[in-house]
């Protein structure tokens, strides 16, 4: 019998990248594909502010050691809107005005649309401007873009930071690990508070049993 691969994972601490403004109120989580005019596909009611952005990690690892194999990676499998400092006890998947629950099948989801393999969390108040700043960024590379207006972030799954000067609103792109359909997850506090909003970049992995202690043990 050949001995399988069973790599392992552990959570580790989130990673701030930094911060979103919402002064309007209202957080879009959306694809940044959209054509002009149609608005973002998610809305979330947040009281108007600043607000952390953070990656969920884990880190995957062999449970042997020695040559072939391979060395521990640290991955981002989520990103997230820390809205308040309370503790999540209920999670919920956001929908569009026109999503109804009824019609949705077994293991259906509802989220964000994208084919570019890209999502963004943005203030809804300012979603044109914002958008537009993404499209001349990141899309056509504009050199004479206002450095205070985009922002290059590295060594994150976020891409970058728009900032509308009127508003002061903030966008934030970030890679999924394709295109599709994303879901968004609003996490609320005992009192029924937004305190995050969440994004699955990747497939969550399988959850495995609790290995049974042995004899030796």
């Amino acid at each position: 019998m050949t001995d399988g691969y069973h790599p392992e994972m552990t959570v580790v601490e989130p990673r701030r990248i930094g911060t979103l403004r919402v002064p309007s109120g209202l957080l879009a989580v959306s694809g940044p594909d959209r054509d002009p005019g149609e608005g973002p596909h998610i809305t979330v009611a947040v009281p108007p502010g600043e607000y952390v952005l953070d990656e969920a990690l884990a880190r995957h690892h062999h449970p042997r050691t020695g040559k072939g194999i391979e060395a521990p990676r640290t991955d981002t499998t989520a990103v997230r809107v820390l809205v308040g400092e309370s503790p999540a006890v209920t999670w919920e998947m956001a929908r569009r005005p026109d999503d109804d629950p009824r019609l949705l099948p077994d293991n259906g989801i509802f989220g964000f649309d994208t084919d570019g393999a890209t999502g963004c969390f943005a203030d809804a108040g300012a979603w044109e401007p914002l958008l537009a700043l993404f499209e001349r960024g990141l899309i056509q590379g504009d050199p004479d873009l206002d450095p205070d207006a985009f922002e290059d972030i590295s060594d994150s799954m976020y891409l970058l930071r728009t900032r509308d000067q009127a508003s002061g609103g903030e966008l934030a792109a970030f890679a999924t690990t394709g295109d599709g359909t994303y879901p968004a997850w609003v996490g609320r506090s005992e009192a029924g508070e937004v305190v995050a909003v969440v994004v699955l970049v990747e497939d969550m992995p399988e959850l495995l049993p609790a290995a049974e202690p042995t004899a030796d043990a």
